[in-house]
């Protein structure tokens, strides 16, 4: 198995594409840390993994919010010893279909998660995976 003991970190891991990229990661023999805000869906989640032999943990966090990504770093490496690879998959869309009638605190809530999500859990996974 290409992932056997890789220990992967999946963002927005409670559903849809991050669910199935972390179940797919667990049949291939990697270490998963399922990461999201909703905490009954990513228990799901490992729940899933384990059910199929997998090895998996579930980390709450928003990846808005740099603590919780330092955090969810953290706890992945204290959990399984690394980092070797993650799936920055979190995202959020507009509730509001047309962008003329948009509000600016949709667009900043999809900015942050989307976009700045992205760059903190890749400012705090790369510095881990340098080590």
């Amino acid at each position: 198995m290409m992932l056997k003991d890789k220990v992967t970190l999946v963002t927005g891991g409670t559903s849809g594409i991050g669910r199935a990229t972390a179940i797919a990661y667990a049949q291939q023999q990697a270490k998963v840390a399922v990461v999201g805000r909703r905490m009954d869906e990513g228990e799901e989640t490992v729940r899933l993994i384990k059910e199929a032999d997998g090895e998996a943990i579930f980390v709450q966090a928003d990846v808005t919010k740099e603590a919780d990504i330092q955090a969810m770093v953290d706890k992945a490496v204290g959990v399984f010893g690394r980092l070797d690879i993650a799936f920055n998959n979190a995202g959020a869309v507009g509730e509001n279909p047309s962008l003329i009638e948009q509000p600016e605190a949709e667009y900043d809530r999809m900015m942050n998660v989307n976009v700045k999500g992205v760059w903190l859990s890749m400012k705090h996974e790369i510095a881990q995976m340098l080590k």
